[in-house]
């Protein structure tokens, strides 16, 4: 026999001996299943009220004051608009028989009806007409809100000199929540 066809079945033979040693190798398979489910931002209104609970309030450090605790003006605050779960997602505020020198607080209780924290990504405050009535809106100095947890806005009204006798003044406030780490600053 050939030096070279001795060669070439030995080589054959290893070949043969190493696969096979390789199919009698022992394995063992881990998988893993992944499922990603996502989070929910929400929030609603869930408590409200005016800070006019009885003798009407005077714009503070001004000329007006109601010593004698007359009770003509109201701030009445209902729902206007709530979600398929009943959840308020818009107020109305109505201040009825307002005067130059009435002032009122509305405080407003924002919940985090999600899973996901939120913070107040904007405001506008819209509307409304200087010089007879003026609105501030005063956020929380954190305005982050944890999943389940609540915080307090209050929105200061003022009706001015300005203001014009059976005249109805209007403006919006909105708000808008998004997730925490979409937000910068507190």
């Amino acid at each position: 026999m050939n030096r070279s066809r001795m060669f070439s079945l030995v080589s054959l033979a290893l070949l043969l001996a190493s696969i096979g040693a390789v199919a009698a190798m022992w394995t063992s398979t881990l998988r893993v299943n992944v499922a990603v489910q996502t989070g929910d931002v929400s929030v609603a209104w869930v408590k409200w009220s005016c800070s006019d609970k009885g003798p009407d309030p005077q714009i503070p450090g001004s000329k007006y004051s109601n010593t004698e605790g007359k009770n003509v003006a109201s701030c009445i605050i209902t729902p206007e608009v709530t979600d398929s779960h009943g959840n308020v997602l818009k107020l109305n505020v109505t201040i009825h028989n307002a005067y130059p020198g009435y002032h009122v607080v509305v405080y407003m209780t924002v919940k985090n009806i999600g899973t996901i924290p939120v913070k107040l990504y904007t405001s506008s405050l819209t509307g409304g007409s200087p010089g007879a009535v003026t609105a501030q809106l005063i956020k929380p100095a954190d305005t982050q809100i944890d999943a389940g947890n609540t915080s307090q806005y209050q929105l200061v009204i003022n009706v001015e000199d300005g203001a014009t006798q059976n005249s109805t003044y209007t403006f919006q406030l909105t708000l808008v929540f998004a997730q925490w780490n979409e937000v910068s600053g507190p």
